[in-house]
């Protein structure tokens, strides 16, 4: 006899299970990060914001002087950032043509920290922006998808830094519940706009962020 007696202990087994399991909410909420440290361009001489390939950021490397915890702070932070209003950041070197590796986060504060995935290079002189997607991972959150914006002022003749601000935003309800592995994909190139690819970002495998590392660079010169 089949009695759904003797199917009881098997059901509350498997009710069991999925209580065990944990299910983390999404991050909601966006902050401003702006940098209280020097801040230089990196790539082929002479450097210019034109020509740049990478930033190279005082974040404890050897050739970082002084060495600091932190060279940025939390301006403004709301939702589920609120509480890293006006805490230390560090915000790391990073190129534009090798992208991080897959343990790197390009931005930390406190126990949270920020992944780059993509990014598009806009140079509008004497402005240079950086803005693409990423990730954030944070204690008690699901990983989040985000996007970012990552704003530059130069100086008179655009081989400077003078101010810096990265603005960081979650996809509201979007998780990555997977690692993530980027692949490699060809874009045309044009007159304005140079095309690079690298292959996988972030070394891991299987991802609901399938895609790629691009780099398009997009300058306007004034006349």
């Amino acid at each position: 006899m089949n009695s759904p007696l003797l199917r009881l202990p098997a059901a509350l087994l498997l009710a069991s299970s999925a209580v065990a399991t944990p299910v983390f909410p999404a991050l909601d909420g966006e902050l401003l990060f702006t940098s209280n440290q020097t801040v230089n361009l990196v790539g082929p001489s002479p450097i210019n914001i034109h020509t740049a390939t990478g930033l190279d950021f005082n974040d404890g490397d050897a050739n970082d002087t002084p060495v600091v915890a932190t060279n940025a702070v939390v301006t403004e932070a709301y939702g589920d950032f609120a509480g890293l209003r006006d805490l230390g950041a560090q915000i790391r070197d990073f190129t534009f043509a090798t992208p991080p590796g897959g343990t790197y986060a390009v931005v930390t504060v406190g126990s949270f920290s920020f992944h780059l995935t993509t990014v598009t290079i806009d140079v509008n002189a004497p402005w240079l922006r950086l803005f693409g997607e990423g990730y954030s991972d944070a204690p008690g959150f699901d990983r989040t998808l985000g996007v970012y914006d990552l704003d530059i002022l130069s100086s008179r003749y655009l081989n400077q830094v003078r101010s810096l601000s990265f603005y960081w935003q979650a996809t509201t309800g979007v998780s990555a519940s997977a690692p993530v592995t980027l692949n490699s994909t060809a874009a045309p190139s044009s007159s304005v706009s140079e095309t690079v690819s690298v292959m996988d970002l972030l070394g891991l495998s299987g991802s609901v962020l399938a895609g790629c590392w691009v780099v398009k660079r997009r300058s306007r010169r004034l006349l």
